[in-house]
């Protein structure tokens, strides 16, 4: 006998159930293929995002590779032109310190060439003063020499007589020994005046070379006398003129003479010398003052 089961499971239920379980089986089937499909597009949503991301690493890393180089090339071009600079001053201040260096040595020089003349001017002046002091010297001696014989001869000479010395244009009288063959101071030579040397007379023409004219004593003793004319000068008067009637002339007088002239002579000397210093000193500083004028106005 059997079961209410077995009454249940008839064909139609059987058919029913096989639908059932087609329906489930597709349900599944489908089910499965919409989860693959969910994933697969997961899976390429997330390797797009993926590929997306790493390119962006990659643009990222290429923009910053970009960005240092850009950096790396600024800072070298920064670093040049400092460099450049440095060089620049640093030439600047060699060029400057170099002319400095000539400035310096320029002005030395001109410092050393100014004390040199300075020093040169002031030997010179210091010879040129020695030589004068010297020769006045010798001149105040042949003097004091001449006046001694002179007071000798007076001794020996019953008559004198006085001469003008002229120096410049100041008179000194002076006395000159008469020849003791005239004692009454006439002429020893009648009718030859140029025996006879005349004093100089002031004229207004300006100081003229000092001149001193005096006889020769023709008889004194002791006095040395050459026999040819010595120390001649164009503004005395010719040396025959001044000698006895032997042709002798006194050397100690002509020596004196010489001395006179050649002090008065350096005298000139000095006093033009000093002038041209007063007219070069003055025209220095002119030329200064005329070159820092034109430099205000540059």
């Amino acid at each position: 006998m059997s079961s209410p089961n077995s009454r249940s499971n008839s064909p139609s239920d059987e058919e029913e159930k096989a639908e059932l379980l087609l329906i489930q089986i597709k349900k599944e089937e489908r089910e499965e293929r919409a989860r693959r499909e969910a994933e697969q597009r997961k899976a390429e949503e997330e390797a797009e995002a993926a590929a997306e991301a790493r390119l962006a690493e990659i643009r990222r890393k290429k923009e910053e590779k970009k960005r240092e180089a850009e950096e790396k090339k600024r800072k070298e071009e920064l670093e040049r032109r400092r460099k450049e600079e440095e060089s620049r001053a640093a030439e600047a201040a060699k060029k400057a310190a170099e002319e400095a260096r000539k400035e310096n040595e320029k002005k030395k020089a001109e410092e050393e060439s100014k004390a040199a003349e300075a020093a040169k001017r002031a030997a010179e002046e210091n010879r040129k003063k020695i030589e004068m002091e010297r020769r006045m010297e010798m001149a105040a001696l042949v003097r004091a020499q001449i006046e001694r014989k002179k007071k000798e001869q007076q001794l020996n000479s019953p008559v004198s007589e006085t001469s003008t010395v002229v120096i410049g244009k100041k008179r000194k009288r002076v006395a000159v020994v008469v020849p003791s063959g005239d004692p009454e101071g006439g002429d020893p030579n009648p009718g030859d005046d140029d025996d006879y040397i005349e004093s100089d007379t002031d004229d207004d023409e300006g100081p003229e070379e000092p001149q001193l004219h005096l006889r020769s004593n023709h008889d004194a003793a002791g006095l040395q006398k050459i026999k040819s004319p010595v120390l001649a000068h164009p503004r005395r008067l010719p040396l025959q003129e001044q000698a006895n009637e032997n042709g002798e002339i006194n050397l100690q007088e002509e020596m004196l003479r010489y001395l006179i002239l050649r002090v008065w002579k350096l005298e000139e000397e000095k006093k033009e010398e000093d002038e041209q210093e007063e007219e070069s000193e003055e025209d220095r500083v002119k030329r200064t003052g005329d070159r820092k004028g034109k430099g205000r106005k540059e």
